[in-house]
């Protein structure tokens, strides 16, 4: 696979990281989390089933349109016929906005021995899921897809992946939605990429939606 790997102790992980972060601009090299010897190789073993090079993957994402490729997921979710159980009633503010953490146990929380960071020679964080040819099991979504949601929020939100691992992506973001209605309308947009993170997790979209109201950060999982 194209990139390297940094071992650190789980505790030191997250200063390393935006060390890297800070200097990629002028290394070339993106910083990721990767998690630890167990997550480095299943994104391994995964990549694998993905037969396409990084630059094929990165072409096949510019020619993805975003809005039909939004309505074409809300179209095969069996849930949506406007569900509004599955919209759900604002929360009012949610104080947890979430935090990265693939360096620490998911159960415990605390901090794991050693963890990998990967090193990708990138020209934007959004080809990260390209070069691991990431996705294409399960509910996961394609590759380039993932290359084109998250080149779409980068561009509108400034996010831009932190970390990944066998089944999940971290985000940090520097200009999230500051009011209701763009934090709805990006819920939904996170709904139809990912949506374990609402069935299997906070169980609305307008709590997801309040989680992303001026938040730094972004999680995705899939089951």
């Amino acid at each position: 696979m194209d990139f390297t790997t940094v071992k650190v102790a789980g505790r030191n992980a997250v200063a390393l990281l935006d060390e890297y972060r800070s200097q990629y601009r002028q290394t070339g090299q993106y910083p990721f989390l990767i998690g630890d010897a167990k997550e480095l190789e299943a994104i391994k073993e995964l990549a694998n089933i993905n037969e396409a090079s990084p630059a094929e993957t990165i072409q096949a994402s510019l020619e993805i349109d975003i809005t039909a490729w939004l309505d074409e997921r809300r179209g095969d979710n069996e849930r949506y016929e406007f569900d509004e159980e599955l919209e759900g009633e604002w929360p009012g503010e949610v104080a947890d906005k979430g935090a990265i953490g693939l360096h620490k146990d998911v159960v415990s929380g605390k901090f794991k021995p050693e963890v990998y960071l990967g090193l990708a020679t990138i020209k934007e964080p959004w080809h990260l899921p390209a070069i691991l040819k990431y996705g294409a099991w399960n509910e996961c979504p394609e590759p380039a897809d993932h290359c084109a949601l998250h080149r779409h929020w980068q561009e509108q939100y400034g996010a831009e992946i932190t970390g990944m691992s066998f089944d999940v992506i971290e985000c940090k973001v520097t200009n999230p939605p500051e009011d209701r209605e763009a934090a709805m309308a990006l819920a939904w947009e996170q709904y139809w990429y990912c949506a374990d993170i609402v069935d299997q997790g906070c169980e609305s979209v307008a709590h997801l939606a309040a989680t992303l109201l001026n938040s730094p950060y972004w999680y995705f999982w899939w089951d």
